[in-house]
């Protein structure tokens, strides 16, 4: 259920919007999420950085409801709520800044070790998934992670249109 909804700015003629969400790590939840940030922000944002936030909190949000119950799909579906998210966005001149932060296991070490360059073509061909983190890290800026006592802390801005796109 969700335990929060979008927060704003209302009555603060000139505040920046902000959304922020407190949710079961569930697929379902993590869709109503998705749908609702961008009612708050449409209009209100650029559609390409907003475009491009809606990517990279799908590839966060699903990983979490999928592997933050343990090791697998497997493991979310035989616990499934047990990972609670908070997560923040908010709008300012330079872009959006989101902080997505819950209380499953550590993010794996060789999701935040990153490749010089992307595997080739042909081997994106024979697997399927692996790739989120490429994309994750391509759309943001100032990506970084760490664990807080028994929460994983994950931040990101995505720039404006004027503030240009790119990696850390």
């Amino acid at each position: 259920p969700r335990r929060g909804g979008p927060v704003g700015a209302a009555g603060h003629s000139g505040a920046p919007p902000l959304f922020h969400r407190v949710m079961d790590a569930s697929l379902t939840e993590v869709r109503q999420a998705l749908i609702d940030l961008r009612a708050r922000f449409d209009g209100r944002v650029d559609s390409d950085a907003l475009g491009r936030l809606e990517l990279v909190l799908a590839e966060i949000l699903n990983n979490i409801a999928l592997h933050g119950a343990g090791t697998g799909e497997s493991a979310a579906a035989a616990r499934p709520g047990s990972v609670t998210v908070h997560l923040s966005v908010t709008s300012h001149g330079g872009g959006l800044a989101c902080a997505v932060i819950d209380d499953g296991p550590p993010l794996p070490d060789s999701c935040l070790v990153f490749p010089e360059a992307r595997p080739a073509p042909e081997l994106s061909a024979l697997r399927a998934g692996g790739f989120g983190w490429f994309i994750i890290r391509d759309l943001t800026r100032s990506l970084f992670y760490f664990r807080e006592d028994t929460l994983n802390v994950l931040c990101f801005h995505i720039p404006g249109p004027s503030a240009g796109r790119g990696g850390q």
